[in-house]
């Protein structure tokens, strides 16, 4: 069955007039003001086409569409809509394949044979017709989240928006303020182009890399907008990473290039504080329950100042956090388009990567380029969120919304039931924390002070200015990811109150797991050498390319089933020292014919 018919040389003219000329046609014959041969040659219709039409009208029946009878009855076609709705309020979107196969599984069910569906298995051109003719539904992109942000329920938020209505009342929206990082990556993504016909992997020359930068945002439900905060990956700044970007934005680096506990400080005490100052009445500042973002100096400031320090609920910043609903989204869309445009222009094509030096110019467009709708993204955001005006019901609104039970089955309310749970059931705990329990919606300032007043009556063996070492591994996840609570160190980690400003876990790195099980050789910095390096928390080898200050560039191997391949074109970036493990033998060519390679080092990492 072709999507769109095309009419044979020398066929009939077939319907060569409008509706609303066939309309004018019958009107005057059914007045008797022309004979329907007449009407025929005045109008340009068919005689035959009048005479139905006619008696189509006279006869007071429905009209249906031409063509043949359609496969399925109104009531069935409902309850497949209805199920395919459900299923993308429970978060199990289909596909697709996924429809088909649902229904050739209800056919088989009430065993019912189409011939013209093969193996009893709708088509994909009845899909297409068949969305065509509900236009409720449509293919759009899904976006992944996790089971435990899938995990938000109506309670959840209900007591969040409670809370934060006796947090916020009576403060002017000027005086409410969210703050979020988020990162800007050095890959512009995919785009459409125009190939030859059947070529499997049409290819664009670009050069991109996996590097980001982190940024911090602030933004108030008035529309106001901070200058940004940039923290580099690296272990120094230079004057030329600073130049022509955005007016009054500040600059920093950390090795890992996310935001630690110093940074965010300096953030709070150089970005906000200083307009919190200058505002009257009290202030109310709202993030994300990262344990980075909480320290006793910022607390204490906050209560100098009247400021009220509120946190999210875990694992909705997706639902309640404005600048993530409503900034972020348009932000990197811009983005994209402007690193496209860089990288299409001559000094992008010189440079593999992005550099430094030209991230502050390409900010400043950004900026230039969001300052028209800021404003409006911003105050949308806080609405949506329910925070200004306060209101749960726009929650409330993007959550699963009860299942009608007498448009399914109840088998299939109970399956569905059972999958969400299992997915959203969280099974593994955590050890060595102690959770600090604050209050979704409230604000923290006084919870904390009450727990640092206990410590500070505790007797503790080690002296008030010891610190305990904490060697923490930079993870891979997007820097504006975050935890499933905020913790502090258990009471026997804990030397005394100084290291309450230290709230990050004490972590395993994944050097120290993987040389517990794999004898790499000692790492040799030079050009040539064969490496074991770590990245998103996985190993990959590699060969070093070239060795600046900043680190070593390494041409890393992709895997290929059970062996390891050399990717076209030449993944290589740059990493720091401390993502390498060891040194390797050189890779083993395992094949005559294809360019595959055996590294004996890591099959028993990754289970070969």
């Amino acid at each position: 069955m072709p999507r769109n018919y095309k009419k044979r040389i020398g066929s009939r003219n077939y319907k060569n007039y409008s509706a609303e000329t066939l309309r004018q046609c019958l009107a005057s014959i059914e007045n008797k003001e022309i004979t329907q041969r007449k009407a025929s040659e005045k109008y340009g219709i068919p005689r035959r086409t009048i005479i139905n039409q006619l008696r189509l009208l006279r006869s007071k029946m429905p009209s249906r569409p031409p063509g043949a009878q359609a496969t399925f009855s109104s009531e069935e076609e409902a309850l497949f809509v209805d199920c395919i709705l459900r299923l993308s309020e429970y978060g199990f979107p289909l596909t697709i394949f996924d429809l088909r196969i649902v229904i050739r599984t209800y056919l088989e069910k009430i065993g019912r044979r189409i011939t013209k569906f093969k193996n009893n298995c709708p088509g994909t051109e009845w899909v297409s017709s068949f969305l065509k003719r509900h236009s409720c539904l449509s293919q759009r992109f899904a976006t992944n989240i996790k089971r435990n942000r899938a995990a938000i329920d109506k309670e959840t938020i209900t007591a969040y928006i409670e809370n934060l209505q006796e947090v916020v009342r009576d403060i002017p929206p000027e005086n409410l303020w969210n703050f979020d990082e988020t990162n800007l990556s050095d890959d512009p993504g995919q785009k459409k182009v125009i190939a030859k016909r059947g070529a499997k992997y049409p290819e664009l020359i670009s050069n991109t890399s996996k590097s980001s930068t982190s940024i911090m945002f602030c933004g108030s439900a008035k529309g106001e907008l901070l200058p940004p905060y940039i923290v580099y990956n690296s272990k120094q700044l230079w004057n030329t990473w600073t130049e022509q970007g955005p007016k009054d934005a500040r600059f920093n680096n950390s090795p890992s290039g996310w935001f630690d506990m110093n940074i965010f400080n300096d953030w709070f005490f150089t970005q906000i504080l200083p307009i919190l100052k200058k505002q009257e009445g009290p202030k109310v500042i709202i993030g994300d329950n990262l344990s980075s973002h909480i320290s006793v100096d910022v607390l204490n400031a906050c209560d100098k100042n009247n400021i009220r320090f509120v946190c999210l609920p875990p694992n909705s910043t997706h639902l309640t956090q404005p600048l993530d609903v409503a900034f972020f989204h348009p932000m990197k869309v811009a983005w994209r388009k402007i690193l496209t445009e860089w990288k299409a222009s001559v000094q992008g094509r010189r440079e593999q990567v992005l550099q430094k030096s030209s991230f502050p110019v390409l900010l400043n467009r950004l900026i230039d380029i969001l300052e028209p709708t800021r404003e409006v993204n911003l105050v949308s955001g806080f609405r949506k969120c329910g925070i200004y005006p306060v209101d749960a019901n726009p929650l409330l609104e993007r959550l699963p919304t009860t299942v009608d039970k007498t448009a399914l089955q109840d088998s299939f309310l109970q399956s569905l039931e059972a999958k969400r749970l299992e997915w959203t059931t969280n099974r593994t705990t955590r050890g060595r924390r102690r959770k600090l329990h604050i209050t979704p919606g409230k604000s923290v300032t006084e919870e904390l002070s009450t727990l640092l007043d206990d410590k500070e009556n505790e007797e503790l063996a080690q002296p008030s200015t010891s610190k305990i070492p904490c060697r923490r591994r930079a993870s891979c996840e997007s820097s504006y990811a975050e935890s499933n609570d905020m913790s502090v160190h258990d009471s026997s980690d804990l030397g005394s109150l100084g290291d309450l400003e230290n709230l990050e876990a004490n972590t395993d790195t994944a050097a120290e797991t993987y040389n517990e099980n794999c004898n790499f050789k000692p790492i040799v910095k030079a050009v040539g050498q064969y490496v074991v390096f770590t990245y998103e928390e996985e190993i990959f080898p590699g060969k070093i390319t070239k060795i600046t200050k900043e680190g070593p560039y390494i041409s890393s191997m992709k895997r290929s089933l059970k062996s390891w391949t050399w990717p076209k074109p030449v993944d290589e970036i740059q990493y720091n020292w401390q993502d390498i493990l060891g040194c390797i033998e050189v890779p083993k060519k395992i094949s005559t014919r294809r360019e595959i390679y055996s590294v004996p080092e890591l099959d028993q990492t990754w289970g070969f």
